[in-house]
């Protein structure tokens, strides 16, 4: 029998699937690295002298890492840290994670109430009872040390918020001249008028009148505009009530910063800088809906008369409703926001854009339709199967697509430009601090070859070969738009090539499906012929090595590292130790339901998001029970990546 982690959990597989795993990774380090600043000491291009990509980063949200007292993974953490020696160890660049923005209850980063109030959950409670933080904590208010395979919204608040409330109450009772004091003064200062007050003022309220903002009483809905308008501030209306609410909420977003500010220097210091990713859009029912109504499309009673998804694609043949409300772009309030909040999240790292595709050609779905019939169908209703009145989940109009490429702000710029613009204020060379997932051909629109004509060498934009076609180069070698062609790659410039994402199966599933003659990529049916073609022409394999899936998926791994021209590898934990780990899988409109619908496996029968590693799994050899430990496949990452990238011969 062999045990394999499905989503942070482990199953068995039968006795004739039994395969042992291995895989590969990377970093760049040396001592002068150590003493200065990584944002802007790291310019890395393509390959070095001898065929190994500089960049190389790992995939895996900090919320899946397991912690000490605490049901998720979590800043200043030996658990965080054995996780951080892990990527120096296999010769990684970068931490890539998925957005780390506040949560809602269905804990998806990519449904943020907002773009600038942070997962507080994320705080490490230990670390309140050092002296540097007043030692608002004792040992004995900690909560116990119990590890859960997965969390829940409500398991996160019972275990921390209570202890905020404490913590909070005790640094209230500082002297204003404690050093932490001082600290918070700082943070309050730079960040009030821009963020802090009103989504300090949207969390105190959300705890008396829940997270809807429109079924709050009229006058409440109405805040925000009155503080613009002048007739109150946001403190002067939380004086003598909620006050405490809405000050303990700034509190906690300042531990945040602190916290994740250490963690941040702590990477550098080792020489990885952090990728953060930017989802496309928030909850329309959330802080920054409330806080900047003008800057989206909302009917008279505030509510979005056309949500965020995308069309039916070759890859995932069904119509994907995100419900994210959508951004005027004729509003100047939007542009601020944006050109705001692009300036905080750059503070804190590079950017990977989410769905880039958006930003040139925007699907825009009703949240009502009329059928042919004369039926009013609204929200679920639309993609709800033809049997059931609806029009079917692959439904989707031309006209839902709308070029927003052209919109510009008051200077003039267009999004992209306002990026570019933005990275050069601050210091930062664009090509090195924007990932774009757009994917190549799958976004080949005329606007997107518009985009990249102008702005290819400005923006890095990642590829997944093998969910795109991997080894078609075999048949159409004079196809130069192919990028799963090696030859073609090197025509290229600013590529970041994936083993895989967030949103796809991992690479040992696709390896698996595809050398048992299961089609499971863009070739379709021609895919494991292909595949093997790739397998024996490009990485060489014989017959005999191709009937071990370990040498198929380190050889495959090697081909990632060593591509000409690429300036960036990234992988996912998942790849590295080859495991069977899915942190999403992208959704219908209405959310889980459908997606049980879609995947009938143990996967679709998991929370999403919530999924935790064992402790120690880095460290522990045990295949046994629910806590398997990986050090063997860790070690064989390392190994391989020892010997890609040898500590001596690395340059940066």
């Amino acid at each position: 029998m062999r045990i394999h982690a499905i989503n942070g959990l482990n199953y068995v597989l039968p006795a004739d699937n039994r395969k042992k795993t291995t895989i590969i990774q990377n970093n760049c380090l040396n001592d002068s690295f150590q003493k200065q600043n990584i944002y802007n000491a790291i310019s890395f291009t393509g390959v070095d002298g001898k065929g190994r990509v500089k960049q190389r980063g790992m995939l895996f949200h900090i919320s899946s890492l397991p912690a000490t007292r605490s049901y998720c993974g979590q800043f200043l953490d030996k658990q965080t840290d054995e996780f951080i020696e892990f990527l120096q160890k296999s010769h990684q660049t970068h931490w890539i994670m998925n957005p780390l923005f506040a949560l809602g209850n269905d804990l998806c980063p990519y449904n943020a109430s907002g773009r600038f109030s942070k997962n507080k959950y994320l705080i490490n409670l230990n670390e309140l009872t050092k002296s540097k933080y007043g030692n608002l904590l004792k040992e004995s208010e900690l909560p116990d040390d119990i590890t859960a395979p997965l969390f829940t919204m409500d398991m996160l608040k019972r275990q921390k918020d209570p202890r905020f409330a404490k913590a909070y109450s005790r640094f209230e009772k500082l002297d204003s001249s404690h050093p932490l004091k001082v600290e918070y003064k700082k943070f309050e200062k730079e960040n009030d008028e821009l963020w802090l007050n009103k989504y300090a003022a949207y969390d105190a309220l959300s705890e008396k009148y829940g997270t809807n903002w429109k079924k709050w009483p009229k006058d409440i809905q109405m805040l925000p505009e009155k503080v613009k308008d002048g007739d109150t501030t946001f403190e002067e209306y939380f004086k003598g009530k909620d006050s405490d609410n809405f000050k303990r909420y700034k509190f906690e977003q300042f531990l945040y910063d602190k916290q994740f500010t250490e963690f941040n220097n702590q990477l550098k210091s080792k020489g990885i800088r952090l990728i953060l990713d930017l989802a496309i859009g928030v909850d329309p029912n959330g802080v920054d809906t409330w806080a900047n109504k003008d800057i989206f499309l909302l009917d008279k009673n505030y509510n979005p008369t056309k949500v965020s998804g995308c069309p039916p694609e070759a890859a995932y043949p069904y119509t994907q409703v995100w419900n994210h409300a959508l951004y005027n772009y004729d509003s100047p309030e939007f542009w601020t926001y944006q050109e705001n909040s692009l300036k905080k999240l750059l503070k804190e790292g590079d950017l990977r854009l989410d769905h880039f595709v958006g930003y040139i050609n925007r699907a825009e779905i009703p949240t009502k339709y009329e059928t042919p019939d004369g039926r009013i169908l609204k929200d679920s209703e639309i993609f709800a199967p033809k049997e059931n009145g609806g029009m079917g989940k692959d439904f989707f109009k031309p006209d839902w697509i709308v070029r927003i490429d052209k919109k510009t702000n008051s200077r003039g710029e267009n999004m992209f430009e306002l990026f570019k613009r933005v990275a050069k204020e601050q210091g930062l060379n664009p090509s090195d601090c924007y990932i774009l997932e757009d994917f190549g051909p799958l976004a080949e629109t005329e606007a997107y070859k518009e985009f990249k004509k102008d702005f290819a060498e400005d923006f890095v934009s990642q590829r997944i070969p093998i969910a795109m076609g991997i080894g078609e180069n075999i048949n159409k070698p004079q196809d130069k738009t192919n990028i799963s062609n090696p030859k073609n790659l090197a025509g290229q410039k600013n590529i970041a090539l994936l083993t895989g994402n967030h949103d796809l199966p991992p690479l040992r599933e696709y390896v698996d499906l595809l050398l048992d003659n299961k089609p499971k990529n863009l070739n379709g049916d021609n895919s494991p012929m292909l595949f093997r073609k790739f397998c024996k022409e490009e990485l060489h394999l014989t017959d005999e090595e191709l009937k071990n899936r370990d040498v198929v998926m380190r050889e495959l791994m090697k081909w990632h590292y060593t591509r000409e021209n690429v300036k960036q590898v990234q992988t996912t934990l998942q790849d590295a130790l080859g495991l069977y780990f899915r942190p999403n899988i992208p959704g219908f409109w209405n959310g889980m339901e459908d997606k049980y619908k879609m995947k009938t496996t143990a996967e679709a029968l998991l929370p999403f998001w919530s999924r935790v590693f064992p402790k120690d799994f880095l460290s522990r050899t045990e295949k046994t029970g629910i806590n398997p430990g990986y050090k063997d496949l860790a070690d064989d990452y390392i190994k391989m990546m020892d010997d890609l990238f040898e500590k001596s011969n690395t340059t940066c």
